[in-house]
């Protein structure tokens, strides 16, 4: 394709500010010499809309300095991370955690938090007393091998991001605390002590973006076939373990508590104004 000759100019006639904005909105472009003019050339006939009104602010003295398209683009990772404070703050806390179960034992007693009352005292409340809040919760925080946080880690970025981008912060706090307790709760109760992970938290995760999202029409921008891919995932993996216990080592419980109480939260959590005025309208 033959390059598209835009603007043809004396030689003296300063360029510079009008190809500065070309070049930071990635336009393609080159100015050549021909005797005592320079010419504009563009590469994709396309941009040529885009040309002429940077060639009219150019004209009238109003083009002023360019905004890199890095700097503009909303869905870089570095505008979603920066724009998503608490989410980052979680990870890095969990990567923390993660980090100090490598240079020191103490966690391994949270481990065995109860492992005397299992599985004679799991149907009494006095149980859950002695264990505490803070003793069934804290399991959400460690994780037993690398692959396991990264895994979780990379799902709270997505779910937990979409959130705080809808100005949810609080929410994803409450969420964090009643999914990852309720959680551990019944996983304790159907196994014991033992398990760690966030995982029950981001099936909690899962259960309020894909909830709202599709009954309040709340734009998280999730997939929804999401929702209804975990909830099957873990079915089939309940089964597995039902039909032969331990085949798939994972924490069923955990997943299925922190599952539960997103869906309750999704449902009885108030939903914005501005969202439901927005559904109101006939369309």
């Amino acid at each position: 394709m033959e390059p598209l000759a835009v603007l043809t100019a004396p030689l003296s006639t300063d360029l510079s500010p009008l190809t500065r904005h070309l070049w930071a909105e990635r336009v393609v472009h080159r100015v050549v010499e021909s005797g005592d003019q320079q010419i504009l050339l563009l590469a994709n006939p396309a941009d040529v809309e885009r040309i002429r009104e940077l060639l009219e602010e150019w004209r009238d003295g109003e083009l002023g300095e360019p905004v890199a398209v890095a700097e503009k683009e909303e869905n870089s990772l570095f505008t979603r991370l920066k724009s998503t404070p608490l989410t980052l703050f979680i990870c890095v806390a969990l990567i923390l955690v993660f980090g100090w179960q490598h240079v020191s034992a103490d966690w391994i007693s949270w481990l065995k938090n109860g492992e005397a009352l299992w599985p004679e005292g799991r149907n009494q409340l006095s149980t859950y007393v002695q264990l505490g809040l803070w003793g069934l919760w804290r399991h959400t925080i460690l994780h037993l091998s690398l692959v396991h946080l990264v895994f979780n880690l990379t799902w709270i970025l997505v779910l937990a991001g979409a959130m705080e981008r809808q100005k949810e912060h609080l929410a994803i706090l409450v969420l964090f605390l009643f999914c990852g307790l309720s959680g551990s709760v019944l996983q304790w109760w159907i196994s014991g002590p033992g398990f760690a992970g966030v995982s029950g938290v981001v099936y909690g995760l899962t259960a309020w973006t894909g909830l709202r999202q599709i009954r309040f029409g709340v734009p998280y921008g999730i997939p929804k076939a999401l929702l209804g891919f975990v909830v099957f995932f873990m079915l089939l993996t309940i089964t597995g373990d039902t039909l032969i216990p331990g085949l798939s080592g994972i924490a069923n419980g955990g997943h299925l508590g922190g599952l539960l109480c997103g869906f309750l939260l999704a449902f009885i959590w108030p939903v914005h104004s501005s969202i439901k005025r927005e559904n109101d309208e006939p369309r």
